[in-house]
């Protein structure tokens, strides 16, 4: 299955918050666990640059665990990339622990401007490539999907084919990261495989290191890993 990002997410805000660089300068938050100063960069479609990728639906598992390094480890059906947990900061950092917001007015409008947005989602630096993508459950296209309360649908793919999916459960529980091995995995029923299947979970409400893979069970498509 080949995997082509439309270039565009479904889901953003006009702002967003980024690292500082030359081209925003500017300082108008700190990130709590990394300490990175952040500037204020608005939304710009015309940056994010389209791509695809191919696996194999059809996986199975490998004699050992391959681990994630930085860049995507899967994308979803709506075509964005899934990342590890880490910023590319080399600190390993989770993401989503190192969230800030920063809120102004535009004009007569209200904005609010986050390193990682409601969907828990962001841009790469323009420099690194723009490319949009998850550290955790995709929230927004989860709701969509599963509604409030309904089991978990699959999501997207890994890089080693097997299927991703949010943090609930064929009956609709919330799965505990005690129940996921290493990689977040997990061998149990779903609305697509009933009889029960392998397959990633991104656990709900979890902003730490399990947010994400940390590792592939399967083997990950070599061209595909950064």
């Amino acid at each position: 299955m080949t995997f082509t990002t439309s270039g565009v997410p479904p889901f953003h805000t006009d702002y967003y918050l980024a690292p500082v660089s030359t081209q925003y300068p500017t300082v108008v938050a700190t990130s709590p666990a990394s300490n990175t100063t952040m500037s204020l960069v608005p939304y710009l479609p015309s940056d994010i640059s389209p791509q695809s990728v191919t696996v194999n639906v059809c996986p199975s598992k490998a004699a050992s665990t391959t681990p994630t390094s930085p860049g995507p480890v899967g994308y979803t059906v709506a075509g964005e990339a899934i990342f590890d947990p880490y910023e590319a900061n080399g600190a390993q950092t989770p993401a989503m622990s190192d969230n800030v917001s920063y809120s102004f007015t535009n004009g007569s409008a209200s904005e609010t401007a986050s390193f990682i947005d409601a969907c828990n989602s962001h841009p790469t630096p323009t420099q690194a490539g723009y490319e949009w993508h998850h550290h955790g459950i995709p929230t927004c296209l989860v709701q969509q999907i599963d509604g409030s309360s309904g089991p978990s649908h699959l999501i997207g793919f890994a890089l080693d084919g097997f299927p991703i999916y949010g943090g609930r459960d064929i009956n609709g529980n919330t799965i505990a990261v005690s129940q996921l091995d290493a990689c977040n995995g997990i061998t149990s029923p779903t609305p697509e495989f009933p009889n029960g299947a392998y397959h990633y979970v991104l656990p709900i409400g979890v902003t730490g290191s399990r947010s994400s893979l940390n590792c592939f069970a399967g083997t990950p498509v070599a061209s595909a890993i950064p």
